[in-house]
């Protein structure tokens, strides 16, 4: 009896080793990579450069990047809205690019429409299939960014255009990022956002979070320095999330990070463009996020976490053998081979 003990009781911290080593080498194998060759590399990365400054006197400071596929309804609402909200000498300070994924659907007639009534938009368009997605739209928007400081926000509207200003003000040399939370003292979410998605936002965020101190780092309605964003590490051009990567990727300072509370809206005109495949991204982004700024440690966590979790699988087994009484073709290989073996010693 006590030879089945000890062998019983090697047996198991035998499994778990073995468990904790495939898992860490799994981890290894199938983790995606923290720096992929194909990361954006704001010094090296570029292949669009800014239009001249106006000649009118008013310089460029504030860049206004949209990223868009299919948003020819809301782009009018959109450039008129920002715009008119903002003070007139700081509205001849900005512009609006709309990054535009090849949608043909209009958009670019209405930009021009817009150009033609003096309103300072342009659109960039991207024909080429081999670069798509909100990530890299916001990178390339950059590029063409005249100003110094660069706000992002959505184009379907959610994102509140009387907010546009307090961001681009929150932006200073002490706090050069600035983000758009839904999570402050005082904002409320759309009675008509649905509920599924408020669930996954908000299990997004809490999976995000140990990785900033940020109280909204899904926002997609943020602001920084040029000057920062240059300085980033590389960059996941195919990302969900830029917000977070850059919350990351940039030099920020331990006191760097502003957050301006605003209310989140229900989009009014078009689709929504959130679906498994954008969330497998999102999932991808999260990891590697974690592999980047963990290491090795991030290995040693998943390993650990895959050994307890059979752990307690095999505990829960054995119980529910015991209290059922049933055949030992439940338990683990090795228990079932020490009982055997004490079947025959009797």
């Amino acid at each position: 009896m006590r030879f089945a003990q000890v062998a019983q009781t090697v047996s198991r911290k035998n499994a778990g080793l073995v468990t904790f080593v495939g898992a860490f080498v799994l981890s290894l194998l199938l983790s995606p990579s923290a720096s992929p060759a194909s990361a954006y590399d704001p010094r090296t990365s570029a292949i669009y450069e800014p239009r001249p400054q106006p000649r009118d006197g008013f310089q460029i400071q504030n860049s206004i990047i949209v990223p868009a596929y299919r948003e020819r309804d809301n782009i009018r609402a959109l450039v008129t809205r920002v715009l008119d909200t903002l003070p007139h000498n700081t509205a001849r300070e900005t512009e609006i690019i709309i990054v535009d994924d090849n949608s043909n659907d209009g958009s670019e007639e209405e930009v021009k429409s817009l150009q033609a009534e003096g309103r300072n938009v342009d659109i960039l368009v991207r024909r080429s299939k081999a670069e798509r997605g909100l990530s890299s739209a916001v990178l390339r928007g950059f590029e063409r960014a005249r100003g110094s400081k660069l706000l992002v926000m959505d184009a379907d509207l959610q994102h509140p255009a009387d907010f546009v200003g307090p961001l681009f003000d929150a932006l200073s040399d002490k706090t050069p990022f600035a983000i758009g939370t839904r999570y402050g003292a005082g904002v409320s979410m759309s009675k008509d956002w649905p509920m599924y998605r408020r669930i996954i936002s908000w299990g997004a965020r809490i999976l995000a979070r140990p990785l900033t101190s940020a109280s909204d780092p899904m926002s997609g309605f943020f602001a920084i320095k040029k000057d920062l964003f240059l300085r980033s590490k590389p960059i996941n051009s195919s990302g969900f999330k830029i917000a977070l990567e850059l919350l990351l990727k940039a030099p920020l300072p331990s006191s760097g990070l502003a957050e301006v509370p605003y209310s989140f809206a229900a989009r009014t005109q078009g689709s929504s463009k959130l679906g498994a495949k954008v969330m497998l991204r999102y999932v991808g982004q999260l990891i590697a996020l974690y592999v980047w700024s963990l290491g090795f440690l991030w290995h040693v966590l998943v390993a650990a976490s895959v050994t307890a979790g059979v752990a307690v699988a095999r505990r829960v087994a054995a119980h529910v053998h015991r209290r059922a009484g049933g055949s030992d073709s439940i338990l683990p290989l090795s228990s079932r081979r020490i009982n055997l073996k004490k079947r025959t010693e009797e």
